[in-house]
């Protein structure tokens, strides 16, 4: 059995997930973990976290990592909030500095489908994969494995889809990741600058509407995107945030939606909210609905897990390691690579 060399970059919710996945398997090995926190910086990468010690100290030297020998660079740093737009642009910097030391690339940042999305960084990441022989792969959750893979699995069993519908959410009331903020929960709706939020969360979730159209032969002449806030209903107490007063944000819907002359055909509806405990609306349904012969739902419990809320997002990007090392250099598609497999 082949062991992967692996250098993580960013150790921050994926990241911590990720070092606990790659210390319990014999497929993968961690060989350096870069984090620019001062507390974390000398520390063992898994010993800080809680589990038992992987033998490889914090550093934040990225130059000195990439010279390491290794197969590939898992990178999770942050995304920068631009306060004007709204939008969090993603670090693709951090992502030509990988391709041009080198090394295969795989990021769960929000530059999927990005020829489509953000064409600029798709072709600057391109081009330097292309130019050093390497591979550039994103793959994580959402957008990813749940939304748009295990959609497009699926409707390898319907004769003709119709209509495709994707829902999910998450409860981000035990969520410290700096970057929650920016739903603004605790603050009165009408001195929240709601228009950027709905910019930012489509810059970020909205590639998996276009990539679950492309493939199923779809040309949308329209996208669109709406955005539904919820006030509290009762003063809640969230462990994150502290005292959320009634009547004030706690929770928001986006559907995002691409049509075919004006009839929707593929959506996305995420919610952010916290306290879903205690307030059901509006709710966090993990649904996928196919309409076409024949009509599939599905749903999937638990996605989103409280306990390790990011393991779901750091699985795909650990799993597909392999296809990653053996796919052509460039930036590369999950579902152009075979089948992704957990790793042992």
């Amino acid at each position: 059995m082949r062991q992967y060399r692996v250098i993580i970059w960013g150790l921050g919710n994926v990241g911590r997930a990720a070092v606990r996945m790659i210390g319990e398997r014999q497929s993968v090995k961690l060989v350096a973990a870069v984090d620019n926190d001062p507390e974390k910086v000398g520390k063992d990468a898994a010993g800080l976290f809680g589990f038992p010690d992987i033998g490889v100290k914090v550093t934040d030297d990225i130059d000195a990592a990439l010279k390491l020998d290794a197969d590939v660079v898992l990178v999770y740093t942050p995304l920068r909030h631009e306060p004007k737009t709204g939008a969090f642009t993603p670090s693709a910097e951090d992502m030509v500095k990988v391709l041009n030391a080198k090394k295969n690339c795989i990021t769960t940042i929000p530059l999927y489908y990005s020829q489509v999305t953000t064409p600029d960084l798709y072709k600057m990441i391109n081009d330097a994969a292309v130019k050093n022989g390497v591979t550039f792969m994103p793959s994580g959750l959402l957008p990813g494995f749940y939304a748009s893979h295990l959609p497009l699995y699926l409707c390898n069993l319907v004769d003709h889809v119709d209509q495709l519908t994707v829902q999910s959410g998450e409860d981000d009331q035990n969520n410290t990741s700096s970057w929650v903020k920016v739903f603004g929960y605790g603050i009165d709706p009408d001195k929240f600058p709601q228009d950027k939020l709905k910019a930012g969360i489509a810059a970020y979730y909205i590639a998996a509407v276009y990539e679950m159209g492309d493939r199923l032969g779809l040309k949308f002449d329209d996208v669109k995107v709406t955005h539904e806030v919820f006030t509290a209903p009762q003063d809640l107490h969230p462990k994150a945030f502290g005292l959320i007063k009634k009547g004030t944000m706690m929770g928001h819907r986006f559907t995002m939606s691409g049509y075919v002359g004006g009839e929707k055909k593929v959506s996305l509806i995420y919610v952010h909210k916290i306290c879903n405990d205690i307030v059901k609306e509006p709710a966090i349904d993990s649904h996928i609905h196919i309409a076409g012969i024949p009509t599939i739902d599905v749903e999937v419990q638990n996605m989103i897990p409280l306990e390790e809320s990011y393991v779901t997002s750091a699985a795909p990007s650990v799993d597909v390691i392999p296809q990653c090392i053996e796919a052509p250099a460039g930036y590369q598609h999950v579902l152009d690579q075979p089948t992704m497999l957990p790793l042992v």
